[in-house]
């Protein structure tokens, strides 16, 4: 017989089934919406990161829509609305400021994005971004990773899964999938 307490639901603890203990489950949403090549133009995704970050944000690959969220961007893109224009794996290997309370990882998600969105150049490695993120997030903080596969930080890192988006684009388009994962101490 399966059971959880209401308070237990409330706070993301593990249910039991008989004596055996579960795992807790992540928060899901599920979005119909278009696919767009910058993911945060379009409105109901915009919406939903915006709800999702807390204080003080590294937007890693900003793109050319700005969220109403108090952020610091980042994009190799010239055209990309961004207050910094460095390589993802350099700017969290160099950065000297104060450390974010949320960071957003939105890059392209295949090689061929990648050429494409920057003319060439291509991005840093996922698993190298992975493993400098901790110099840049203060502790306790939120990694928001979006991707066509479920690209989280893991925890081996020291991440747990809080939340977890599809956004459906219809048809035969590929979803988008929104991990957000807690730094835990």
């Amino acid at each position: 017989m399966f059971n959880m307490s209401t308070e237990d639901k409330l706070k993301n603890v593990s249910p039991t089934f008989g004596n055996t203990v579960l795992p807790a489950v992540p928060a899901f949403d599920y979005i119909k919406c278009p696919l767009h090549r910058y993911t945060f133009s379009v409105k109901p995704i915009r919406e939903w990161t915006e709800r999702n970050c807390e204080g003080k944000t590294l937007n890693l690959f900003a793109g050319r829509t700005k969220l109403n969220i108090d952020e610091i961007r980042n994009d190799l893109d010239e055209e990309a609305l961004a207050d910094y224009r460095m390589d993802a794996v350099e700017f969290l290997r160099t950065w000297q400021g104060e450390k974010f309370d949320t960071v957003l990882l939105d890059p392209p998600y295949a090689f061929r994005k990648s050429m494409e969105m920057y003319k060439g150049i291509r991005c840093s490695p996922f698993k190298q971004m992975k493993d400098e993120v901790m110099n840049v997030l203060k502790e306790g903080g939120k990694v928001i990773t979006f991707g066509y596969h479920s690209n989280t930080m893991g925890a081996g890192r020291g991440f747990k899964v809080e939340k977890i988006a599809l956004f459906s684009h219809g048809g035969a388009i590929h979803d988008t999938i929104a991990s957000v994962e807690r730094h835990c101490l």
